[in-house]
C-alpha cells in the first residue's frame, strides 16, 4: 500500500512540475522498462521531444527541493528547445566566414580619406 501512494504522490509531483513550466504542455510516458529511469515524452505546438528521467530523483524529490528544481529545469530546457526557432546552418559557419571575407577583400586599393599621396618635387 506504501508504494502504491508513493507512486501516486510522484505522479502528482510530476504533474505538478510540468503545469508550473507550461500549462498546455502534453506528457505521457515513455518505455517504462528500464532500470531506474522513465522516459517522458512532451508534446507542444505540434512539436516532440523525450526527457529521462530517474525514478530515484523523482522519488526524492517529494522531499528535497533541489532535486524537484532539478527535474524542472530538465523538463524546461526541453520545452525551451521545443519552442525555439533556431535555423538550421546549411552552408556551414567556415564557408560563410570564406564567402563575408572575399565581399571585403577589396579594401586594400581604397584611398583613405586621411591617407595623402607623396607630391614629387615642384
Amino acid at each position: 500500500m506504501a508504494e502504491n501512494e508513493s507512486v501516486k504522490q510522484s505522479a502528482n509531483l510530476l504533474r505538478t512540475i510540468i503545469r508550473s513550466i507550461d500549462k498546455k504542455l502534453e506528457y505521457s510516458l515513455v518505455d517504462p522498462t528500464q532500470e531506474g529511469k522513465f522516459s517522458l515524452r512532451l508534446a507542444t505546438r505540434g512539436r516532440e521531444g523525450l526527457v529521462s528521467i530517474r525514478t530515484d530523483d523523482l522519488r526524492r524529490a517529494v522531499i528535497d527541493d533541489t532535486r524537484r528544481n532539478n527535474i524542472r529545469q530538465k523538463i524546461k530546457s526541453v520545452r525551451d528547445h521545443l519552442l525555439s526557432n533556431y535555423v538550421v546552418d546549411v552552408m556551414g559557419r567556415q564557408i560563410a566566414r570564406m564567402l563575408k571575407k572575399s565581399g571585403t577583400g577589396n579594401e586594400d586599393g581604397k584611398s583613405s580619406f586621411f591617407y595623402r599621396r607623396p607630391q614629387g618635387r615642384r
